[in-house]
């Protein structure tokens, strides 16, 4: 095993061993460990660790998308609300680029 993979998975282990320690321990408040707990999680947590610790990005992109696509629900209705911005963030763009925006070609 070469050693990047090495150093990714024992952090990898190392952070499940001390989130689950913590749990045991009740270190961690119930409402949070109802969000850091769930099993839709541990993808990302493991693709962000492999994605600082490897230089090999493939495995770290590919458990980051997993992760990604276990969460679609909840980024779908996160994006649901957003949309109800998006109109009036844009008016305000345009509106701020025709005031500030570059005056190259004007006399």
């Amino acid at each position: 095993m070469k050693k990047d993979n090495r150093l990714s998975w024992g952090i990898t282990l190392i952070f499940f061993g001390v989130l689950f320690l913590l749990d045991h321990l009740h270190f961690i408040p119930e409402s949070a460990a109802q969000y850091i707990f769930e099993f839709r999680n541990y993808p990302i947590y493991a693709g962000i660790i492999f994605l600082l610790t490897n230089k090999n990005l493939t495995i770290g992109i590919v458990l980051l998308v997993i992760g990604l696509f276990l969460r679609l629900s909840d980024i779908i209705q996160m994006t649901r609300n957003f949309s109800e911005y998006v109109w009036p963030l844009l008016l305000i763009v345009a509106g701020a680029v025709l005031l500030f925006g570059s005056k190259k070609g004007k006399r």
